[in-house]
């Protein structure tokens, strides 16, 4: 900007008077920027710098605005009859006051068109409103400026009364007309056609404020979220306000209620649009969080928090088994002991799956057999003195099996070879070759066993004593249990089972 003339300090303390008019009559609808223009040109003028600031660039750098906002400013201020163009290049205005304002209006020829668009506005207000002089000169800048139609800022007008009332705001008209007019909305059936949609938006904005229990009109921002529910993601209006129900969790506004629907539009996959189906879909959802709390509740978390993760965990298991089967094997995973996870409920319906276990009947006679099973396997596993290191493994489970149900023999006769199995090193198989020995033998009671059992106690302390008597050498003290040959049988054949099986099983 070019040098001041005189004492800078005391420039900067000097006073610029404006007219009151100017606050009451002008500023209230002046366009955003306007005002500042106005103001420090007319300080320009007052301190006799018109000679020494170039109007248009100096109030640009000073304002921090474009030059071509500066002239839409100027020339607004000008149709407004408060500033005067005197020169063309460079070029150079005067500031009217409002009395010159009032007296340039009578004196200079009428522009016609502008007349009958002032009056034509001043018609669609009648009695119950007053326009300020800048609000009909802002009206007009949309014709001269952005290209609209008289008639197409009419229908903006009349818009804008009937959604926002009466005392509606010019700057937010001024809003919608640089919208239309970027996308060259300037015909009355392309305006007719955006209003009549706008309208419904607002009467449906409207209507969800007083379903939030707020009493007031919407706001642009609000309107064009809207728009976005039920235009861009296709939600019917029942649906929008369907979806309000949801807003209770919360503070009870737009911008909840938009992470609401946007959640519905994602996760249906765009399907849930209308109010059947949002409160339908919503009612599964609310479903699916109880089930979901019910497995990881049986699994051992209490106060869960269902989020979207663990729901694709839960519809992953009820993909392969039901709801009733996913919680019975995560009670079962839960009670284990040291630590485990979601990824071994999965893990362990697979290998009742596997097993043919489908239904919850099934599972609960297999857990129920399990239990039998085991009771009986701790009584055994105290027979032969070995409690604290033999568990209730598959392979061992499958043995007892075998004994119970394939040889059918008796419990009795079962626990007498775990009794005499004691000080044996791997009981489980010794046991295991006895039975077989027995069933050989047709051996299928107790008595007939003991029989057997003495016979082979008398034969086992006769081999030492003939032993020694053909080489002239004493026998050793030996274990009668170990007597049997039982190198026959392979430890390692009966406990070989898949890892799937030591995991699922050992430690039910």
């Amino acid at each position: 900007m070019a040098a001041f003339v005189g004492d800078p300090a005391s420039f900067l303390w000097n006073a610029t008077a404006v007219p009151n008019a100017f606050f009451c009559e002008y500023m209230p609808s002046a366009p955003d920027g306007y005002v500042k223009v106005y103001l420090y040109g007319l300080m320009a003028a007052r301190e006799g710098l018109g000679d020494t600031v170039r109007m248009v660039e100096d109030l640009a750098i000073a304002l921090g605005m474009s030059t071509e906002a500066v002239e839409q400013a100027l020339r607004y201020w000008e149709r407004c009859r408060l500033m005067e163009r005197i020169r063309d290049n460079p070029p150079q205005y005067r500031y009217l006051s409002v009395l010159e304002a009032s007296r340039m209006h009578h004196q200079t020829q009428p522009d016609e068109q502008y007349e009958a668009f002032a009056q034509a506005l001043y018609s669609l207000f009648g009695d119950k409103r007053k326009l300020h002089g800048g609000e009909t000169v802002l009206a007009y800048e949309w014709v001269e400026q952005l290209g609209l139609s008289p008639e197409v800022v009419l229908m903006l007008i009349r818009h804008m009364i009937s959604t926002r009332g009466i005392n509606f705001s010019f700057k937010e008209a001024q809003k919608i007309a640089g919208e239309m007019s970027s996308e060259k909305i300037t015909t009355l059936e392309a305006a007719e056609m955006m209003f009549s949609r706008s309208e419904s938006a607002w009467k449906g904005a409207k209507k969800v404020l007083s379903r939030l229990g707020k009493r007031r009109n919407p706001s642009e921002d609000e309107i064009d979220l809207y728009l976005r529910w039920t235009v861009q993601w296709g939600f019917a209006p029942k649906a929008v306000e369907a979806a309000c129900v949801e807003t209770t969790k919360g503070d009870p506004s737009f911008a909840y209620l938009d992470k609401i629907l946007e959640g519905i539009h994602q996760r249906s996959g765009g399907k849930a649009t209308t109010a059947e189906k949002v409160e339908r879909f919503l009612k599964g959802e609310k479903d699916e969080t109880a089930r979901v709390r019910e497995m990881l509740a049986a699994y051992g978390i209490k106060s869960p928090v269902v989020d979207e993760g663990m729901r694709l965990v839960y519809r992953a298991l009820v993909e392969t088994a039901s709801h009733e089967v996913v919680v019975l094997a995560a009670r079962q995973v839960g009670k284990r002991k040291g630590a485990h996870s979601l990824d071994q409920v999965a893990e362990l319906v697979e290998a009742w799956n596997n097993r043919g276990l489908r239904t919850e009947s099934d599972v609960e006679g297999y857990l129920k057999n399990v239990a039998r099973q085991d009771k009986t396997l701790r009584a055994l596993f105290m027979l032969m003195g070995k409690e604290k290191t033999l568990s209730c493994s598959q392979a061992n489970r499958e043995l007892l099996r075998k004994w119970q149900e394939d040889w059918r023999v008796s419990e009795a006769l079962i626990q007498l070879a775990a009794s005499y199995a004691k000080n044996v090193e791997h009981p489980m198989p010794y046991v295991d070759k006895l039975l077989a020995d027995w069933r050989e033998k047709d051996i299928t009671t107790v008595a007939e066993a003991e029989a057997e059992h003495e016979r082979f106690v008398a034969a086992a302390a006769q081999k030492p004593a003939d032993k020694a008597a053909a080489t002239g050498r004493p026998g050793g003290k030996r274990v009668l249990a170990q007597q049997y040959d039982q190198r026959d049988y392979d430890p390692d054949e009966v406990n070989r089972m898949s890892a799937e099986d030591l995991e699922e099983m050992s430690k039910l």
